[in-house]
C-alpha cells in the first residue's frame, strides 16, 4: 500500500494540468491521457497489492495489454469480491472506451485534431476516482486526503460532472472563487493573487489556499 500515495500525488498532478487550461481547452487532450495513464497504474497497483508476485510480463513473454490488465483485476473479484463484479465490468467498459480514444490519438494519424472536451476529461477522471475507491476502499480515501490539494480538485471535478445536468452549478462554483480572499488576514480583499475573475490560475490558486474551507463551501453544492 505505500506506493498508493505517490499514484495519488501524480493523479493530482495530471488534475491539476486539466484546470491549468480548462477555460482555454490547451491541455485537455493531455490531461485525457493522463488520465488513462493513471487508470492503468491504479489497476496495476491494485493487482500487486492484492498479490506482491503478480507480474505485467505474459507468461510466454511480452508484456500485458490494458485489457490483459483489466481482465486479471476481474479475475481478483471473481474469486474474492464477485459482489462487486458487475460495478467493476460497468466501470470497464467506459475506461475501456477512453483507451481506445487515447490509442487513437496515436495510431490514427487523421485523429490527431480529434477534440477533446472538458466533458471527456471530467467524466474520466470522475470514472477514476471511482475505480480507485472500488479497488482500494478505504485506504483510497484515507491517502487522497493528504495528496497535496487533490481533494479539493476532486469536489470541483464532480461539480462540474453535476454542472453538465445543471447548468445552475458552475456560476455558484464561481462565485465562491471570485469572493474567495487573497489574504485570510484581510477578508475584505477578494480574489487570490489576480483580479480577473474566474480563469484557471485563479482557480488554482484559490484551490491551493483556500483549504478545508473552500472545499466545505464547495462540497455544499453537490447534494
Amino acid at each position: 500500500m505505500s506506493q498508493l500515495p505517490y499514484l495519488l500525488d501524480e493523479i493530482c498532478a495530471g488534475v491539476e494540468i486539466y484546470y491549468t487550461g480548462r477555460t482555454g481547452g490547451q491541455y485537455l487532450k493531455t490531461a485525457f491521457i493522463l488520465c488513462d495513464d493513471y487508470t492503468e497504474l491504479t489497476a496495476k497497483l491494485f493487482l500487486l497489492t492484492d498479490n506482491r508476485h503478480w507480474s505485467d510480463q505474459k507468461v510466454g513473454g511480452g508484456f500485458k495489454n490494458y485489457h490483459d490488465v483489466q481482465a486479471d483485476v476481474e479475475g481478483v473479484f471473481t474469486a474474492k469480491r464477485a459482489a462487486d463484479l458487475p460495478a467493476l465490468t460497468a466501470l470497464h467498459a467506459n475506461l475501456q472506451a477512453r483507451h481506445k480514444s487515447r490509442n487513437d490519438f496515436f495510431h490514427k494519424t487523421h485523429l490527431l485534431n480529434l477534440s477533446v472536451t472538458q466533458r471527456m476529461c471530467v467524466e474520466g477522471f470522475c470514472d477514476l476516482f471511482n475505480y480507485g475507491e472500488l479497488l482500494f476502499g478505504n485506504n483510497w480515501q484515507q491517502y487522497l486526503g493528504v495528496a497535496r490539494n487533490l481533494e479539493t480538485l476532486v469536489v470541483l471535478l464532480k461539480l462540474e460532472k453535476k454542472g453538465f445536468g445543471d447548468p445552475s452549478v458552475w456560476p455558484k462554483v464561481d462565485k465562491i472563487i471570485r469572493e474567495w480572499p487573497r489574504n485570510q488576514s484581510n477578508a475584505a480583499r477578494n480574489g487570490v493573487h489576480m483580479t480577473v475573475h474566474p480563469e484557471d490560475m485563479h482557480l488554482r490558486l484559490t484551490v491551493i489556499y483556500g483549504y478545508k474551507e473552500l472545499r466545505d463551501k464547495l462540497a455544499a453544492l453537490l447534494p
